[in-house]
């Protein structure tokens, strides 16, 4: 008997179902602001008054609070039940209370809200006689459009009913209706409501719009096609580059165009592309990866959803599209407006201006924030404006958005959550089954949203490659595949805004690739940081100072300038107070401040932030537990309550008193959430997470308008630190020298990938850190002279500026003439050694390692590394790729200061080289035209 591949899969998925077990999943727990209702929104564990649930006297902790008319539309998946009870809430509201406020519908009633200067909740809509009737309504449920539940009428007051269905695949839909006296008071609700499912869990769907929907009109279309007729024109289908931008990206200018067939937008830099309709509404109808001539984009997609006092809209969007594997051009127009979305209004293009002040005041590697075009859609629902903005850069494959949100009304709104984007993108890969972990697309997605981590990928909260249950041809059974493009924060806004208020959301930057191959694409990454973030090229030459008394501070700036240093930092444990705010604190550390000056030194601090406890009344509250404890650090003050914002005050103040101009900020914001309801600068969870990003971030971007150098251990450099942890364990510069050497090293070739060397810190204790005693320390330096060179070696030969932590950089005449000797080289070599580093071989222990920095516009194209860390002399044989370099013909590369030798490049551009590399020592050689 032959059993067919479609059986087999059947039976496998068949087995898998009946061998897993069954789960649970309350509709409150699921997005039910998708859901249609003609008042109000549906609201989580509340009446859609936002009272307690409670019908005929009895009271529910779980639940969804709706207003009749009213849709929740669920695909049900692997779903084989739902229960709930059903009723109308009861409600005890006084309508003639001042917090009370009216807003006039368009048939003469009026619709009621609670307000307060920090609350907005809809309260009911007038009946008759200027007042809000008790309700009745019919609740219905649909399985795949047929009725299969009918409550007849329920008035407030009656006792709640039970619903127990059984249920097999497909959609359901909870419905409920008024009963045919009007929709004053009809605040229904689905109290305990559970789904069972095996496997794959119910997901909230869209459903049908049923108010009235809104056209664009003749007039707004014509001013449109006007504004598209004045653009430049580009041609379809749009072309690929005929040069490489990573060798020279010159060419690379970001321009706004219309179309050749006069409908479409099209902002482009000859790498990367988005395509716009703006009739019947705005909407992105292609992505392009220019490089590759590929599409990014399955479907035709909107530019995010606002979430508006508990409903979601669109931004713009079009429907009804019959596909969404992929998309034909000739399909678009047929499209309809996505209904009950924002409707777009008009555009403008302008030059990009500087998102942040970077004030200029020490050696850079790049000197220039981007330039590009910026393209700005202004859209409106009702009362409610959004901005959307696009930036595309000259110089990289970059395109950069954002939405800016203002009430234009007359009453204030709750903007309670958003997606920034949710784009339906072509899918990294194409499963069957169901992996443990799915191949993503290829592209770089970021945002200036990020904490709690030393690297970007660790940082990455808003980013999420979601399952879209629209596109039913894919090829995985369950429909799994993460291929809808959602960036949005965990948590959050819950941002009250007033009449004339607005928010900006963070900015997401997408960079697409044109390679799987991990060097190129961490050079894409590396491109775009020194692009956007051009402050990370600062790379100061610093020492970590374990003191703060005045002679050791004046001793430590006199060997600093020296020697070549630049920089003095008053690390942890030195003692400095910048919280202290007295005279006499304000005065030392002004009088070190100037000192350090006038050898040409700047002067800097440490401060500890996040991971500390305060006080019952001042630490972030547990939502789990309604008490502090339990959090990121175990507990931490929250930046919104007072102390938080005396912290931040203290620590401007500090700068603006003592002129110093470095920060060392420990224990940074790490995204903790705070349930208090108590503390003065945020209302309570929903937006605790939103408003203390915003504290933090703000104070790093004054500190960069003001050229203050920022080292943080977590990855604000978006919003304008300079620098982070490679990423290494503190206990591991316990160890003995020799093996803090390759560590240190592996840490280096590892943390590099994504980073460029100016973003990064490593480590380097002079004096005992958490432990090892005299084998893990360099001090007295005199004495491990190897180590110590060997040290600085490794770290500034990558560009990696290590805290090389103690109370001096020499103790001797000979310490001193190595300190400076390197220091001669770094800053010689320094353009090269802080430019894209290419990977040669991880350390092993067991033979040679090394890197090679590259850059094809200095007259050094490469300098390489080469290390050794055998007890025995290696002389190698080494391939070396000289791609990045631009060089294609010949290379001159000469051995440190010795004499240059031309070398014939290969077909795939490569030379191979002998280099000896001495025992428990280094190598390098400098490669030029």
């Amino acid at each position: 008997m032959h059993i067919g591949p479609k059986i087999v899969i059947f039976l496998f998925l068949f087995i898998q179902l009946q061998t897993s077990a069954q789960e649970y999943l309350p509709l409150n727990e699921m997005d039910v602001s998708l859901g249609q209702q003609t008042y109000g929104a549906p609201v989580i564990n509340r009446s859609v008054t936002g009272e307690p649930l409670s019908v005929a006297g009895e009271t529910f902790v779980s639940g969804v609070g709706i207003h009749a008319f009213s849709t929740i539309k669920i695909n049900l998946n692997k779903t084989n039940r739902f229960t709930a009870k059903i009723g109308v809430n009861d409600s005890d509201i006084d309508y003639s209370t001042p917090g009370i406020q009216s807003v006039p519908l368009t048939d003469g009633k009026r619709i009621f809200y609670r307000v307060s200067d920090s609350e907005k909740q809809f309260a009911g809509v007038e009946g008759e006689n200027g007042k809000v009737a008790a309700g009745s309504v019919v609740f219905r449920i649909l399985h795949n459009e047929k009725e299969i539940y009918n409550s007849g009428v329920m008035h407030k007051g009656d006792a709640a009913k039970e619903v127990d269905l059984s249920l097999r695949k497909g959609v359901l839909e909870l419905i409920v209706e008024d009963a045919g006296d009007g929709e004053s008071g009809d605040h229904a609700v689905w109290l305990d409501p559970v789904f069972e499912y095996f496997e794959i869990a119910p997901v909230v769907v869209e459903s049908e719009y049923t108010g009235q929907l809104v056209q664009q009109s003749d007039e707004l279309k014509a001013k449109l096609d006007k504004q598209l007729a004045a653009l430049p024109k580009i041609e379809y289908p749009l072309g690929q580059p005929d040069f490489d931008w990573l060798i020279d990206n010159t060419k690379v200018k970001a321009g706004v165009y219309s179309s050749s067939n006069g409908k479409d937008l099209v902002i482009s830099n000859g790498l990367v592309a988005r395509v716009f309709r703006v009739s019947p509404n705005l909407a992105t109808i292609d992505y392009i990866n220019q490089m590759t001539g590929e599409s990014l984009l399955r479907a035709v997609s909107n530019e995010g959803t606002i979430t508006i006092d508990g409903k979601t809209y669109t931004v713009g969007g079009l429907s009804q599209q019959v596909e969404y594997g992929y998309t034909k051009l000739d399909w678009v127009d047929q499209l309809q407006l996505t209904a009950d979305a924002f409707q777009v209004l008009s555009f403008e293009v302008k030059d990009i201006t500087d998102r942040m002040t970077w004030k200029r005041v020490r050696w850079s590697g790049t000197t220039k924030m981007p330039a590009g075009k910026e393209l700005i859609f202004t859209l409106k629902k009702d009362a409610i404006e959004a901005k959307v903005h696009f930036e595309i850069y000259d110089g990289i494959p970059t395109i950069s958005k954002w939405i800016e949100v203002t009430n234009r009304g007359d009453i204030l709104i709750q903007l309670n959550k958003f997606r920034l984007e949710q784009l339906a993108m072509v899918e990294g890969e194409s499963l069957v089954g169901v992996p443990q972990e799915w191949e993503k697309p290829n592209i770089h997605i970021e945002t200036d949203y990020a904490f709690g981590g030393m690297q970007q990928r660790n940082s990455d909260v808003t980013t999420h490659w979601e399952t879209d249950p629209r596109y039913t041809s894919q090829a995985n059974y369950p429909l799994q595949t993460p291929c809808l493009l959602e960036v949005r924060p965990p948590l959050g806004p819950e941002t009250i805004l007033k009449p004339g208020e607005s928010l900006k959301t963070f900015r997401v930057w997408e960079t697409p690739m044109d390679s799987y191959d991990k060097e190129r694409r961490g050079m894409f990454i590396r491109k775009f940081y020194r692009t956007v973030a051009p402050w990370t090229t600062e790379n100061p030459i610093f020492l970590h100072l374990t003191y703060s008394d005045e002679e050791t501070v004046k001793a430590a700036i006199d060997q600093c300038a020296e020697v070549g240093y630049e920089m003095v930092i008053l690390s942890f444990g030195s003692g400095v107070n910048m919280e202290d705010e007295s005279p006499e604190n304000y005065a030392k550390f002004r009088k070190m401040r100037e000192y350090a000056n006038s050898k040409g030194i700047e002067l800097g601090g440490y401060s500890l932030l996040s991971s500390r406890w305060i006080s019952d009344e001042v630490d972030v509250i547990n939502p789990k537990t309604g008490k502090r404890g339990g959090m990121i650090f175990g507990s931490s003050p929250c930046l919104c309550s007072e102390w938080g914002y005396d912290y931040f005050r203290k620590i401007k103040a500090f700068f603006e008193e003592t002129g110093m101009s470095v920060f060392e900020n420990d224990g940074s914001y790490p995204g903790n959430v705070c349930a208090s309801t108590s503390h003065a600068y945020h209302n309570g969870l929903g937006d605790s997470q939103w408003k203390q990003y915003a504290q933090i971030q703000n104070l790093y971007k004054w500190m960069r308008s003001e050229g203050i150098y920022m080292n943080i251990p977590d990855f604000y450099v978006l919003s304008g630190s300079n620098k982070t942890g490679i990423g290494y364990r503190e206990v591991n510069w316990s160890l003995p020298r020799e093996r803090q050497l390759i560590l240190g090293r592996q840490n280096i070739y590892d943390g590099l990938w994504d980073r460029n060397p100016g973003m990064c810190w490593t480590f380097t204790p002079l004096t005992q850190y958490h432990g090892g005693g005299a084998a893990a320390t360099i001090e007295p330096l005199k004495d491990h002279l190897d180590a110590y060179e060997n040290q600085m070696m490794q770290n500034y030969g990558s560009g990696i500026q290590s805290c090389y932590r103690g109370p001096r950089l020499y103790d001797a005449p000979e310490t001193k003439e190595l300190v400076m000797r390197v220091i001669d080289w770094y800053k010689k070599y320094r353009m090269i050694l802080n430019s894209d580093l290419i990977h040669l071989r991880r350390p092993s222990g067991k033979d040679w390692d090394g890197f090679l920095h590259v850059n094809p516009e200095l007259k050094e194209k490469g300098l390489a590394m080469f290390f050794n860390p055998t007890d025995e002399t290696l002389v190698r044989e080494i391939e070396l790729p000289l791609y990045y370099t631009g060089l294609a013909e010949t290379a001159k590369i000469r051995v440190k200061e010795g004499t240059a030798k031309e070398y014939k490049i290969s077909r795939d551009y490569k030379v191979k080289i002998s280099i000896t590399i001495p025992a428990n020592s280094y190598n390098w050689i400098v490669i030029e035209e």
